[in-house]
């Protein structure tokens, strides 16, 4: 476990953090838009974080609307390397110079997908730019502490057999397709008042497989708070036998999720409008939508 040169100095006291919703398929308030992508703007008294960066470039639009600088922020966190998280980038490192770029080594694989019926790249736009740019970019093969109270986790630990069904999507290894397995996948863990806070972008490994990786490796039991997409959507609906295991999924989430001490999720992207509501249907006022403008404090 290593942690990054920075000037953050550790945090003795508890911190306070405000998570902004700047990009996520769905919007209600006026002016802000939304896209098929995500991106979270963290603040904590220390530092400024954007987990992913959305599809194109609306998310400096809607920071700017809700008067937040991307300018300033310390690190960028790529969650996994398809377009709807990594697609922004190239737009806000036109304005930040300075911001390290934290990603696995495996978001510069080649990534495609299948769900129209043809073989369409959905990769990191940026593969083999990237190193065309001052920011400072920082692979990760292992997991990362950003300061005391926040970590990277970069191995996900596999404990379902139910989470990893077939997602019609695949990475390109010489001249073939192959089923991919999310060996680009992190997310973020947050301990705030001995609980842990999880933000997660789309949770191809499974939000189960996260959640218990998260609280094995950092030996705390009692989760705060939970954000982020589950990829509980349905995949080709129009396929019988995939419907029926995604639902299957879904209901193995839900019976998962209620047998660990969870205080709230605030979900939305790919879990799915038909995931979300079988989700607010079992567990009720512990789930929330985080849409486009949505702005959560712990």
């Amino acid at each position: 476990m290593k942690k990054f040169e920075t000037e953050i100095k550790d945090q003795k006291e508890s911190i306070c953090m405000e998570i902004i919703t700047l990009v996520e398929n769905l919007v209600y308030k006026k002016d802000l838009k939304a896209e098929h992508g995500l991106s979270f703007l963290i603040k904590t008294g220390d530092c400024k974080i954007l987990f992913d960066v959305g599809q194109t470039g609306i998310v400096l639009e809607n920071a700017k609307l809700m008067e937040e600088d991307l300018k300033d922020i310390d690190f960028i966190i790529l969650s996994h390397g398809h377009y709807d998280h990594t697609g922004g980038l190239e737009k806000v490192l036109e304005v930040n110079k300075t911001a390290k770029i934290i990603m696995k080594k495996n978001i510069l694989q080649q990534k495609y997908s299948s769900t129209t019926g043809n073989m369409r790249e959905i990769g990191f736009k940026l593969r083999t730019e990237y190193k065309n740019y001052p920011n400072e970019f920082l692979i990760l093969e292992e997991d990362y502490i950003l300061n005391e109270n926040i970590r990277v986790i970069t191995e996900i630990s596999e404990y379902t057999d139910f989470e990893k069904i077939e997602q019609n999507l695949f990475v390109k290894d010489s001249d073939n397709y192959v089923g991919d397995k999310f060996q680009d996948e992190l997310f973020l863990a947050v301990v705030k008042d001995e609980k842990l806070n999880i933000i997660t972008g789309c949770s191809h490994n499974g939000i189960i497989n996260i959640l218990k990786t998260a609280m094995k490796k950092i030996k705390i039991n009692n989760i705060n708070l939970v954000l982020g997409g589950m990829h509980l959507s349905g995949i080709k609906l129009n396929e019988r036998c995939l419907q029926e295991k995604n639902n299957e999924k879904i209901q193995k989430t839900i019976e998962e999720l209620k047998k660990i001490n969870i205080d709230k999720i605030y979900t939305n992207h790919c879990t799915g409008i038909d995931g979300f509501i079988k989700l607010k249907n079992a567990m009720e006022d512990k789930i929330s939508y985080s849409y486009t403008g949505s702005k959560i404090r712990i």
